[in-house]
């Protein structure tokens, strides 16, 4: 499995594979469309997993200032199996670690097992701090809470 910067040769692929992973989520869910992936391809810290002829996984992660240092957070990540995750997890400590930033971060459901052993095999610390979310206008009116920061 190759570990790489994706590029837009790569959305597609990345679309489907999160479609798949997802499948009946709500539309505001999906973050592999093509704007949000321009954006993330640029980071410096955003990888593929892929072998020669598919997708198995994908991070979508950016620097994000707080006044005083950066943290490399994590907005997605999917894969389709825990080594996946722990290839990417790997791909992006070390690209937050060559640009000189030493926080990163992402929010993670305790109950998504895979993730949990790749992020504590990768050295990520969970808890104790847990997501307060607020969704406004029609969204919060329907009750759509989940998918923010995910």
């Amino acid at each position: 499995m190759e570990y790489r910067p994706f590029d837009e040769q790569d959305f597609p692929a990345m679309e489907a594979f999160e479609r798949a992973l997802l499948e009946g989520a709500p539309e505001h869910a999906y973050r592999a469309h093509p704007a949000a992936l321009r954006f993330f391809m640029r980071t410096g810290h955003s990888f593929v997993a892929s072998t020669r002829d598919a997708v198995h996984g994908f991070a979508l992660a950016q620097a994000v200032w707080q006044g005083d240092r950066p943290t490399v957070f994590v907005t997605r990540i999917l894969a389709a199996d825990g080594a996946a995750y722990e290839g990417l997890l790997r791909a992006v400590v070390k690209s937050a670690y060559d640009a000189g930033v030493y926080e990163v971060a992402m929010h993670i459901d305790p109950e998504h097992e895979a993730l949990v052993a790749a992020a504590q095999a990768a050295g990520f610390t969970l808890g104790p701090l847990v997501l307060a979310t607020r969704v406004l206008g029609s969204r919060g009116v329907r009750g759509e809470t989940r998918h923010v920061l995910e």
